[in-house]
């Protein structure tokens, strides 16, 4: 991302040039990745899966080089910023409009997944993992941000509406993996994502998570019942085999007294 000097006065400092230089870097980085949300939601809009898919890996690639801990290349304006990641053990623990756009493409993507067309349904999982583990740091506390190697550190004075954002943004990404589990046959942890998804949500959920969670808790039922009935036939049928053998045991004895 290049940002030509002339674009400043002359009579600009060094220092306040290059604080425009990087906001103005952000800022390009930032369009970038929403011009590829935007387009990508353009296909969805469109039900062409596969392409929105491949909008928004990119949008997440143009956003990444934000969230590396090692700087790569000659982007100066990373370098203060991959300072802090790296002391926060690879977590963005700034909230920002990129770093909420970079969860919301994920989730974007994660929803694409899903769809017949692509039918990847552990890419799916992965996207909404990510973007649970990391929303971590905002959703943990209100007014609170983790911080340190281990988000063992409590950074206070944080606005509740970061806290508000993190967990609606936690609420969908959870909607995204008990959807993706309840598509696997994975019930439990199906019925567990969703619950939790209900709870990131103030317990005011969408309807669509009580469908998937209605579904997940009948389909965990289902699976038990008939795991009790394969249970009781094989049993059953040991229990009749041993009642066979005493019984020719029984009359082999007879056969032989006489």
């Amino acid at each position: 991302i290049a940002v030509k000097e002339e674009e400043v006065g002359m009579s600009t400092s060094d220092k306040d040039l290059e604080s425009y230089i990087s906001d103005r870097a952000w800022d390009i980085l930032y369009q970038t990745v929403a011009v590829l949300k935007e387009a990508g939601n353009e296909a969805v809009r469109s039900s062409l899966y596969s392409l929105a898919a491949r909008r928004y890996d990119k949008a997440i690639n143009y956003c990444s080089i934000a969230y590396l801990e090692f700087q790569v290349g000659n982007c100066a304006f990373l370098a203060e910023h991959q300072i802090v990641i790296s002391g926060n053990g690879g977590y963005e623990c700034r909230w920002s409009p990129l770093f909420k756009l970079l969860i919301q493409v994920r989730l974007n993507l994660s929803m694409c997944f899903m769809k017949e067309e692509m039918n990847d349904v552990k890419s799916a999982i992965s996207q909404a993992t990510t973007s649970i583990k990391e929303l971590k740091p905002f959703s943990t506390e209100k007014g609170v941000v983790l911080t340190g190697k281990r988000l063992d550190r409590r950074r206070g004075d944080e606005p509740e509406s970061t806290y508000l954002e993190a967990k609606s943004l936690e609420a969908k990404a959870l909607f995204r993996l008990g959807s993706a589990q309840l598509s696997l046959g994975d019930y439990d942890d199906a019925v567990k994502s969703l619950y939790r998804s209900i709870k990131a949500s103030g317990d005011n959920p969408d309807k669509a998570v009580l469908r998937k969670l209605n579904e997940a808790r009948r389909g965990s039922q289902e699976k038990k019942e008939s795991q009790k009935r394969k249970f009781k036939f094989m049993f059953g049928s040991s229990i009749n085999e041993n009642d066979d053998n005493e019984t020719l045991e029984e009359e082999s004895k007879v056969g032989d007294d006489n």
